[in-house]
């Protein structure tokens, strides 16, 4: 998920039924096949009829940590800060709220403009980048019925397999005819899913896909892809690689920075943690693939392709029918930090010609 600024207004949510309170400050996929499917970064038909992009084999989305993979020396008092933020509000997937509902678009959806009234996520970090400076996102193709996620950060996904396209915009809404985001921008299907210059509708750079989970991974029964998540105490300073911007504000040297790639254990044996079906899923690609922060949230979470946006069966017998499946059978405290690169303490942000976006008024 996406969103210009942290600190700018509340972000609370209720969550039925488990009385859990997800805060999202910012921000927010992936190849649907398994190993014996296809290569990593394809893009396969899902149960509900949909391709969602899986983006270059070569990505780091796409990338199993080697076995010999170096962990961080300061990993145990890293992941000490994501135990506390379990401890306070738990460990989630996000489905059907403070998510991203992703819609495709063929060669008779109708191009519009996007009015942009803001700037994009991670902005803060490059003084020079111009706040609030009114620019058209040209010729975005939306299909009719194409609805935003419901919370505040509002974003909105669209793919176009005709152009090799992913659209994506933050703060979206519809006034009239005319469409309006806080920020938006595209970036082709074949890329490696992370904005060069930081301006995509996470505060992390990443595209808001990358790292997404879908319902044709979980019908598979394999997530082939490492995953996004969020937590509340992103640190201060800047981003590291693979991250391209960073909305963190915490001083604290236990947070962990923007791009961080955190693994469950491997040696950790599944079979004995009372693991639902979901869960062991999601677990084994968490010990393959891991995850990288990419957000900063109120829970330490995960993200589905909203449900708004996924037809019939979408979900149903793959997830409880809840806005935030727990993931309580899966140990935080057994995730282990890998070697952090450098913070990057300024990120210059720059809008540039590319096959996917064309701003006009920047």
């Amino acid at each position: 998920m996406t969103a210009p600024a942290a600190s700018s207004r509340p972000r609370f949510t209720a969550v039925a039924g488990i009385g859990l309170l997800l805060m999202t400050a910012t921000h927010c996929t992936s190849p649907a096949t398994g190993d014996d499917q296809g290569a990593p970064g394809a893009v396969v038909e899902s149960r509900a009829g949909r391709m969602y992009p899986g983006y270059s084999p070569a990505s780091v989305w796409n990338q199993p940590i080697p076995s010999d993979a170096e962990v961080d020396p300061a990993s145990a008092a890293l992941v000490g800060s994501l135990v506390r933020a379990h401890d306070h509000r738990g460990f989630v997937i996000a489905v059907s709220g403070w998510t991203v509902p992703v819609y495709f678009a063929d060669g008779e959806t109708p191009r519009v403009d996007v009015v942009l009234t803001g700037r994009p996520p991670g902005a803060h970090n490059d003084p020079d980048f111009p706040m609030n400076v009114r620019s058209i996102l040209a010729d975005v193709p939306i299909p009719e019925g194409a609805k935003p996620d419901p919370e505040a950060d509002a974003h909105l996904t669209v793919v176009d397999h005709g152009s090799g396209c992913e659209f994506d915009l933050y703060g979206a809404r519809k006034v009239g005819d005319q469409w309006i985001a806080e920020w938006g921008n595209g970036i082709p299907l074949h890329s490696d899913g992370i904005y060069p210059h930081g301006l995509s509708t996470r505060g992390s750079g990443f595209a808001p896909l990358a790292g997404m989970i879908t319902p044709d991974e979980l019908a598979a029964g394999e997530i082939p892809h490492a995953l996004v998540f969020s937590y509340p105490t992103t640190r201060a300073g800047g981003p590291v690689a693979p991250a391209t911007a960073s909305d963190g504000k915490t001083r604290s040297p236990s947070a962990l920075p923007i791009g961080a790639r955190l693994q469950l254990d491997p040696t950790l044996d599944l079979a004995t943690l009372g693991l639902t079906d979901y869960e062991l899923v999601i677990a084994r690609a968490l010990q393959r693939f891991g995850m990288i922060l990419g957000d900063t949230g109120g829970a330490v979470t995960l993200f589905a392709v909203n449900s708004q946006s996924v037809p019939t069966p979408g979900y149903t017998g793959l997830l409880p029918d809840e806005p935030y499946p727990r993931l309580d059978n899966i140990p935080v405290e057994r995730f282990r930090v890998l070697r952090l690169p450098p913070q990057r303490a300024v990120t210059p942000l720059r809008t540039e010609p590319g096959p996917c976006a064309r701003h006009v008024g920047r």
